[in-house]
């Protein structure tokens, strides 16, 4: 049973998450004219290894001009939350392509209270016990250029690529407890370490031209926050699904 332990405590610690960021499923928008106007709304769930969190997320993107766009999205996870701010420039190409670009900031916080890990040992009897908390926010400055095709067929088909690059501002406090729940000194540690985030996203959406059925994939990685002395991860995927409306 020794032989298991790290990989129980492996589980342990993906079942309970200490989750710090997680791919945002903002919509793709391929604004392609002035007044376009969506609202997005989807369910997404993030995992890195083990599922471990669900959002609601809301996106409204419209063109000011006929190069000129915004973007406002806002997600909820009941342990996470997240918005972002973008504005940016749009070009269309050949008869359906469009080729895009946004600089945004995003801010999000994530929290989690008395998460207990249990590891019993059959053959020696023993049982630990470790308790924890955690909870912090992030800023995202950010750049994504996106590019796609619009309203392809009848059945007015999109696909769509996205990348964002940017920085992962992070402010978060990890606190351990032992089994009587006192804090122990040397497991409460703050992170505020500078990452470099990636984020690539693919979006596929159908329907007619005033609601259409959307899919997303969302991927995400940042360079130092399994390397930082504390024990915080961050999902490296979401998927998520809903519908846009066009106005």
């Amino acid at each position: 049973m020794k032989q298991h332990l790290p990989l129980l405590a492996l589980l342990a610690l993906l079942a309970a998450g200490c989750s710090v960021y997680h791919p945002q499923a903002v919509n793709i928008p391929l604004v392609n004219h002035r007044g376009d106007a969506q609202v997005d709304v989807s369910a997404g769930l993030s995992s890195w290894i083990l599922p471990d969190v669900f959002t609601v997320n809301a996106t409204g993107s419209y063109g000011f001009t006929d190069w000129l766009a915004g973007q406002a999205h806002l997600n909820y996870g009941f342990d996470n939350a997240y918005g972002q701010l973008a504005a940016g420039a749009y070009h269309g190409f050949g008869s359906h392509g469009v080729v895009e670009g946004y600089l945004g900031l995003g801010f999000g916080g994530a929290w989690r209270d008395g998460v207990t890990n249990r590891l019993d040992d059959e053959e020696d009897g023993a049982v630990e016990v470790k308790r924890y908390d955690y909870s912090g926010h992030y800023l995202t400055p950010f750049v994504q250029g996106n590019v796609g095709w619009r309203d392809v067929g009848k059945v007015h088909f999109d696909f769509a690529f996205g990348l964002k690059v940017g920085a992962y501002l992070p402010d978060f406090d990890y606190r351990a407890y032992d089994s009587d729940g006192r804090l122990l000194d040397s497991r409460s540690k703050p992170y505020s370490t500078t990452n470099l985030l990636v984020e690539p996203q693919v979006q596929l959406r159908i329907g007619g031209e005033r609601a259409k059925w959307n899919l997303r994939l969302g991927f995400a990685w940042l360079n130092d926050v399994y390397d930082a002395d504390v024990s915080f991860t961050y999902d490296w995927f979401t998927l998520s699904t809903g519908l846009t409306f066009f106005f």
